[in-house]
């Protein structure tokens, strides 16, 4: 059930509403009372519109909601209608009058509006006029005319929905977990619109104070972080001399007067605020010279990410992704070029994905907040190609791990915000495993199958829950396989043509599992599913020479070719080292992931 609350001022128009023809996108039909806190009202709704009768009705039903309103006087809420309504998702069943009727009493109950049986509740009456939803009406004074304890109404009502939609088996409705961060207002975007920004302060802050959250390993290292960053500062000091929270602005954001805009660690997210970041910091070792060995540790810790998140507790789990999240801002700082733009990208997506309603425990992120620093301390151009290309696969794999994770447990938001990084990451990766273009000259666009395979459409979720669904064993390594573009298009084809990804997943594992011994199979159940919606052509056999025919005419060997055969390119050789380089140093690492091809 999907639940909407706001707040009016006159309860004669909300009646007026609800009983009311509606709009000509939502007519209203059959309009009735389905519950209300007694047993005997006028039901406006059962008598024809425009008459007296109705009209009436109308107005008794409004006096007798407005009764203690009219008591409490001045003391009265300005917007004292508590105006609700309860939706069913579009694949629930149509419900009775009798289960709309116990929704609306459980909803007003968990609200804080009227308990069951109390006579000190607010009086409400529950209207429906469709079949896939209803209206609660209630007035905001109590029986001894005080206001009732409906703070935070809107999120009690919806766990007592979610428990309704468990109970009658009814859709589970992705709810707001209030983990999300604050998302910028329309004057702070027509702000940076009117000084040619495409990001407002809040949202650069947020990513500023993140750097610095990566790179500090106590509460001074993360105040200097930020002063080298440009942020101005301003510490809240309490009377016995500590730091009880901080501020954080723009030099060039300020306001009418010339002052500047602060904003508040809880202001930019839930979990930058300074006791939270304060739960994170531990003291790091002497980490001496910074090489490139720094990179391969790091690699190997960030390698760890997907077996911790199968293994470990919850807790744990969601102090591992909070670690993670640190991981892709220091990636940020130290990668350079398109390479950058994407990683930033991945990591502004990913940021979501960090926070749950499970409560982290920090310490178990402690390894990978030591990786981070450690990448961050390297600084950006220490590393070469294969160790930058090594980084990346790693964290390609952490995201893929953390979407299964987060979908696991029902976090739509955060899976689908994991699966947002995942594509800036693969993106990433191409442009750090792609040669760059030597020649000058204009070249001709490539329109190969190869190339076209090559550019292979994202991959969607269900794509990727039917790949979870049949390997759930290889399907990290299949993601980030060479081969996996092109079982991507083939199962984006066979998704068009009508066929179910499932379907052509498990007949090209049965095809590759039925090949004999003695003829080890030559292609993967990624190629068989790309061969099984595109088939290779025919090649009929030569016909046979005729009986009495005289043999054909030989001619001797033929000359050399003029030209010598095209050698590759300094890039296409530059790419070949650093992939070699990216072999050697998965094997040393870990064991690499298995070829798609081999499964």
């Amino acid at each position: 059930m999907i639940v909407k609350i706001v707040n009016r001022t006159r309860t004669r128009g909300t009646l007026h509403y609800l009983f009311g023809p509606g709009k000509s996108s939502s007519p209203h039909t059959d309009q009735h009372i389905v519950a209300a806190w007694e047993g005997f009202l006028p039901d406006p709704g059962h008598l024809a519109p425009d008459t007296p009768e109705y009209t009436a009705a109308m107005t008794r039903l409004a006096r007798l909601l407005d009764v203690r309103v009219d008591q409490a006087g001045a003391n009265a809420p300005d917007k004292h209608v508590w105006h609700c309504s309860l939706r069913n998702h579009p694949d629930d069943p149509i419900l009775t009058d009798e289960q709309w009727a116990q929704a609306a009493r459980r909803v007003v109950a968990a609200a804080g509006i009227a308990a069951e049986g109390d006579p000190n509740g607010c009086r409400w009456i529950a209207v429906r006029h469709a079949d896939d939803h209803i209206h609660i009406l209630a007035t905001l004074v109590q029986a001894d005319l005080r206001r009732p304890d409906n703070y935070r109404d809107v999120f009690r009502a919806g766990a007592e929905c979610a428990r309704m939609e468990e109970e009658w088996g009814l859709v589970r409705v992705d709810r707001p977990d209030r983990t999300a961060a604050r998302r910028p207002t329309d004057a702070e975007r027509r702000k940076a619109e009117r000084r040619g920004r495409t990001t407002t302060p809040r949202e650069q802050l947020r990513e500023m104070v993140r750097t610095a959250v990566a790179a500090a390993s106590n509460e001074t290292e993360f105040f200097a972080a930020l002063d080298r960053l440009g942020v101005q500062i301003r510490k809240r000091v309490l009377p016995s001399g500590d730091v009880g929270g901080y501020n954080v602005a723009l030099p060039d954001d300020t306001n009418a007067h010339g002052e500047p805009i602060w904003f508040s660690g809880t202001r930019l997210a839930p979990d930058l605020s300074l006791p939270k970041i304060r739960a994170r910091f531990h003291p790091d070792p002497d980490r001496g010279t910074p090489t490139t060995e720094t990179w391969y540790r790091a690699a190997a810790t960030l390698d760890a990410v997907p077996g911790h998140l199968r293994q470990s507790e919850d807790e744990a789990a969601a102090g591992q992704l909070c670690a993670l999240g640190e991981a892709f801002a220091a990636m940020v700082v130290v990668t350079t070029g398109p390479t950058r733009i994407e990683v930033r990208r991945a990591s502004i997506a990913f940021e979501r994905a960090t926070r749950s309603r499970i409560k982290a425990d920090q310490r178990a992120g402690d390894a990978l907040r030591s990786a981070a620093r450690d990448l961050l301390w390297a600084g950006r151009g220490e590393q070469d190609g294969g160790a930058t290309a090594m980084i990346l696969c790693t964290l390609v794999l952490a995201a893929i791990a953390a979407a299964h994770w987060h979908r696991a447990r029902n976090h739509h938001q955060q899976a689908a915000a994991a699966h947002q990084a995942l594509q800036h990451l693969q993106v990433a990766y191409r442009h750090t495993t792609t040669p760059r273009a030597t020649a000058t000259r204009p070249t001709r666009p490539d329109t190969s199958p190869q190339a076209r395979r090559r550019e292979a459409p994202p991959a969607t979720p269900e794509l990727l829950d039917a790949l979870w669904q049949v390997l759930p064993e290889h399907a990290e390594h299949i993601l980030t396989d060479p081969a996996w573009p092109a079982l991507n298009t083939a199962l984006a084809q066979a998704a068009r043509t009508g066929k179910a990804p499932t379907t052509v997943l498990l007949k090209a594992v049965d095809s590759a599992n039925s090949t004999p011994p003695l003829h080890p199979p030559k292609s993967s159940p990624g190629a068989s599913a790309a061969n099984s919606t595109n088939p290779p052509p025919k090649h009929e056999p030569p016909p046979p020479a005729a009986p009495h025919a005289r043999p054909p005419h030989r001619p001797g060997p033929s000359p050399p070719p003029r030209c010598a055969p095209p050698r590759r390119s300094v890039a296409a050789d530059a790419d070949h080292r650093t992939r070699h380089d990216f072999c050697d140093l998965r094997e040393r690492g870990s064991k690499g992931p298995p070829n798609t091809m081999d499964l």
